[in-house]
């Protein structure tokens, strides 16, 4: 099985709510590959999921030192620092993840509701 084929099949346990299935698999394809950007992010959606909101920020902020241009990991760092009331914090995350997407309607959202925080 390849790393692509891998994460996909964490990707169909974590999107059926099997997470720590979906966990152990991610952290397989870590341990083949560490700089795996895609399994770093989805470990942190998993511990966003889960209330571990400091581990999400992390972990997604690790992948994107690797992909700078992940709007999908942009948009959930920008969500796992909204949900720790890191508003400005997140402002700018969601800023430059419509940098990258300038339509995408998730980030558009979130930061809207961050804005109305900072009021």
């Amino acid at each position: 099985m390849t790393l692509a084929e891998a994460i996909q099949l964490g990707l169909e346990h974590h999107q059926a709510g099997q997470l720590p299935e979906a966990e152990r698999i991610y952290q397989q394809v870590l341990q083949l590959d560490p700089n795996n950007s895609e399994a770093l992010h989805l470990l942190g959606v998993i511990a966003h999921q889960v209330g571990k909101n400091e581990i999400a920020a992390e972990l997604i902020a690790k992948a994107l030192t690797i992909r700078p241009e992940f709007s999908e990991a942009l948009c959930n760092l920008g969500l796992a620092l909204y949900t720790l009331k890191r508003y400005e914090e997140a402002l700018v995350i969601f800023d430059k993840a419509l940098t990258i997407k300038p339509d995408y309607a998730q980030v558009l959202r979130n930061r809207g509701l961050t804005l109305h925080k900072l009021q």
